[in-house]
């Protein structure tokens, strides 16, 4: 069996000792990111900008955020997140707010919806 990386946040450490890809939460919004870091790491090219610009939005959209984030991310680029399960609640204005800045901060336009 191959390893995988499960965050986006530490592709390069995990392709180190041997991992071949990632199952990554990020790769729903940000799939080209992902697989271009995949790419770079995979032919032993400087990644190490990209990877870093990865960590931010991939916190964002698992530990901070989590599962109502990652809905919220989905929706505000015209995908389909869909409405959180109980118990999870959506996110508040404010921490729309928040994930969205973050995520411009990376050229993720969140002001579509697939609503």
């Amino acid at each position: 069996f191959s390893d995988r990386a499960g965050s986006a946040s530490f592709m390069i450490p995990s392709y180190s000792v041997g991992a071949v890809g990632t199952v990554a939460a990020l790769a729903n919004v940000m799939g080209d990111e992902v697989c271009q870091l995949h790419d770079l790491i995979s032919a032993k090219k400087d990644c190490l900008e990209l990877q870093h610009k990865l960590i931010a939005p991939n916190t964002a959209v698992t530990a901070t955020f989590g599962v109502a984030g990652l809905k919220f991310v989905c929706d505000s680029v015209g995908l389909y997140g869909g409405p959180c399960r109980s118990p999870i609640q959506p996110l508040d204005s404010t921490q729309k707010k928040k994930l969205s800045a973050i995520m411009a901060d990376v050229g993720v336009d969140c002001s579509k919806s697939s609503g």
